[in-house]
């Protein structure tokens, strides 16, 4: 089975973000192996998006044209057996981010990590569905701040090695809060959507959930 990392955030200009640690452990364990090993290991990964990553609020639709993961600090794919936090992303970072109000930078110090939530069978396929936890990105230009932090919906395409992550319904699982300025378009409370593709690559091979 194969597991593949799209990941999605958005950020303008030149962005940095990570999410604050797991707010909840939540998840189902799992048997990870990468490249071909379930021995406890921390392996670590990159990643790309494979289209834009899209944000929006009921009044607002932002977006980023790429993300990528890099190679230091290291983000790490956990192998073994039992393992809740499969992956634990230390650093993303956005490019050509534009909004109405002009170019936005972002700020997230700390690590986020994907929990898996639905059955993956040894030697399949399988999409794995899940969360993100621990979203915590502060965004802000000139005429605007604000912070987004919550859990998003996610979900892991063994097959394509992909991770997406599509937080849609505007349900309040992401929020706003701490907003400055923003002329309106952003406000306190005010529930997020994301989505984004991310294609991920160990050098130590590819990443199977059973």
């Amino acid at each position: 089975m194969r597991l593949q990392k799209t990941l999605a955030a958005v950020a303008l200009g030149t962005a940095s973000f990570a999410a604050a640690g797991p707010a909840l452990a939540s998840g189902s364990a799992y048997t990870v192996a990468v490249g071909g090993s379930s021995a406890t290991a921390a392996h670590p990964f990159t990643a790309a998006t494979t289209g834009a990553v899209a944000w929006s609020t009921p009044t607002l639709s932002f977006g980023c044209s790429g993300a990528s993961v890099p190679a230091s600090p290291p983000s790490t794919v956990s192998s073994g057996a039992g393992v809740t936090d499969v992956l634990t992303v230390n650093e993303v970072s956005f490019t050509g981010c534009t909004v109405p109000l002009g170019a936005l930078s972002v700020s997230a110090p700390t690590p986020w990590r994907f929990h898996g939530s639905s059955p993956s069978a040894p030697g399949s396929a399988d999409v794995v569905a899940g969360h993100v936890e621990g979203f915590s990105a502060t965004w802000s230009n000139a005429a605007c701040r604000f912070t987004v932090t919550g859990t998003a919906d996610a979900s892991f395409d063994e097959a394509a090695q992909r991770l997406t992550i599509a937080e849609t319904g505007h349900t309040g699982d992401l929020v706003s809060s701490n907003v400055v300025g923003c002329l309106g378009q952003v406000r306190n409370g005010q529930p997020f959507d994301v989505k984004a593709y991310f294609a991920v690559s160990s050098p130590d091979g590819v990443i199977d959930l059973s």
